[in-house]
């Protein structure tokens, strides 16, 4: 199978109508990943595959629009028909672990075990800029990405041919990821804000389209997706301002979107 990416939900901080936060499966011959969990996202996750199958999850940073709806994928894992040969790899940045457990507490009954509720549906790892993922016959690459909390972007290759997906996840600076994109044939980049304002460079946690645009030109990417994106923003604008810096194909991530990267 050709690498192919599939937008469960591009929406940003709050599910628009018809759609949630960020979330992509990619697929391949040998693996289905999770990149990012968002909320409103399961359900068109069950629409496309069967959610036992998933090889892995990615999460990009602990923010709740990237990994709400883990909450109702455990339960489905752990209550819902069908079986779980073992526990999903779920793959979180330093620190992260323990969030995860605190978030569990406050679910559970006293005195339950935080640590117990993931166990039976997720097998946590937690990595660091430095960290190599492979699953099935997929490579994925982490790249710190400029935002409020600790952040990585990500770059999955494919080995049998090739194909490179690259995933900003939620970036406020351009610099840091040029070389995540560079040469990919498709980049998935967001696009969240419609200015910076009075923002210093330094401070800034989301992109624009031009930086967006600008980020796919500088690393060569084939192909660029924009996504974290407000309902209430007019996507044709959106494209079009992108377009000011970057002239290959472009599209607006919308949920249930399949692309081939190739």
């Amino acid at each position: 199978m050709t690498l192919r990416v599939t937008v469960l939900g591009g929406a940003a901080a709050w599910p628009n109508p018809g759609q949630g936060c960020s979330s992509y499966l990619v697929e391949s011959d040998a693996a289905a990943v999770l990149l990012d969990c968002g909320p409103n996202t399961l359900a068109t996750l069950r629409e496309k595959i069967d959610y036992h199958t998933v090889s892995g999850v990615v999460l990009s940073h602990w923010h709740s629009d990237h990994v709400l709806d883990l909450i109702p994928y455990r339960y489905g894992l752990v209550y819902g028909p069908g079986t779980l040969d073992a526990p999903i790899p779920l793959w979180v940045p330093l620190g992260v672990e323990q969030r995860l457990h605190a978030l569990a507490a406050s679910l559970i009954d006293p005195g339950d075990d935080p640590a117990s509720f993931w166990a039976s549906a997720f097998a946590i790892n937690e990595y660091d800029g430095a960290t190599l993922i492979r699953i099935g016959d997929l490579t994925i690459s982490l790249h710190w990405s400029q935002h409020y909390v600790p952040c990585y972007a990500m770059r999955v290759e494919q080995q049998s041919t090739g194909a490179v997906l690259a995933y900003s996840a939620d970036a406020g600076s351009i610099e840091p990821l040029v070389e995540l994109v560079r040469n990919a044939h498709l980049a998935i980049i967001e696009a969240t804000l419609d200015d910076y304002g009075d923002t210093p460079p330094a401070e800034r946690g989301h992109l624009t389209p031009e930086s967006a645009g600008q980020l796919a030109r500088l690393g060569g990417a084939k192909s660029l997706m924009l996504t974290h994106l407000w309902a209430e923003r007019d996507p044709e604008t959106v494209m079009a301002r992108s377009l000011t810096e970057f002239r290959g194909p472009t599209m607006i991530a919308e949920r249930g979107m399949t692309v081939d990267v190739r």
